[in-house]
């Protein structure tokens, strides 16, 4: 894979720096922005960029990017403005009312962001371990629940800033031992996402606020990204990026 076409300032940065050898002192600053963090694609991006460096990696970065302390408080920055944007989040949109058209685009994002099918041995796996001796196992539960399966025809270059937050909060939650409890309660409200009618939280031994903070960002995260889509069908044009619409005589571009 390789790193995807930057959206703004921050990211471009980013893209031009990873891809040659690090300076001592490579210029990664953090933009304060002008959107809300969930729907700013610069901010998304880069944080996408920096969650996939860590986990499987890209196939244009030059050695010596993994471990480089710049990106590291860089990638920290970048998540200490998201976590505050996803703990002031209240919940309270409602989900749109789709058509097939709709459903139908609306499983496309999802196929880019909703975590694999095990999710719910891998909750058990967390219970049992996430705050145990067996720190490596513990790493390893975590990582795993941060991979998504892929649709090939999708990539991230096509996903726009409310699909990308929900694989942030995910990535959030899932990379990060104090979070474990958000990670469960963001799981559980995929599960109720998909229609499962025996959703339920396993027993849990983290802090109510926490599994509820990861139930909350999910479903109002999702509910956005239904009202984007919505929004979209409506006016005539992909819910994706990069994509080419056609009409009756004419060929329109909705991409970046």
């Amino acid at each position: 894979m390789r790193l995807p076409a930057p959206r703004g300032h921050m990211s471009s940065a980013l893209i031009a720096e990873l891809r040659r050898p690090p300076l001592p002192r490579p210029a990664l600053l953090v933009s304060g922005g002008t959107r809300d963090a969930w729907a700013d694609d610069d901010l998304q991006l880069s944080l996408w960029v920096c969650y996939e460096l860590r986990t499987r990696g890209f196939d244009d970065v030059a050695a010596g990017w993994e471990d480089h302390p710049a990106l590291a408080q860089f990638h920290a920055a970048l998540e200490q403005r998201w976590e505050s944007a996803l703990r002031a989040l209240t919940g309270t949109t409602t989900p749109a009312a789709l058509t097939d058209e709709g459903r139908a685009e609306l499983r496309r994002h999802h196929a880019f962001w909703q975590p694999r099918r095990q999710m719910r041995s891998v909750l058990r796996d967390i219970q049992g371990d996430a705050y145990g001796t067996r720190s490596e196992r513990t790493r390893s539960v975590l990582f795993t629940v941060t991979l998504r399966d892929v649709a090939p025809s999708t990539g991230v270059d096509e996903m726009p800033a409310p699909t990308l937050a929900l694989v942030n909060a995910l990535s959030l939650f899932g990379l990060h031992r104090r979070l474990v409890g958000a990670l469960v309660g963001f799981l559980t409200a995929v599960d109720t996402i998909g229609g499962d009618p025996f959703a339920q939280l396993l027993p849990v031994q983290w802090p109510p606020e926490d599994v509820r903070l990861g139930f909350t960002v999910c479903h109002e995260l999702h509910a956005r990204l239904t009202q984007h889509v919505h929004a979209s069908v409506q006016a005539g044009r992909p819910s994706l990026r990069g994509r080419w619409s056609l009409s009756p005589g004419r060929v329109v571009n909705v991409g970046c």
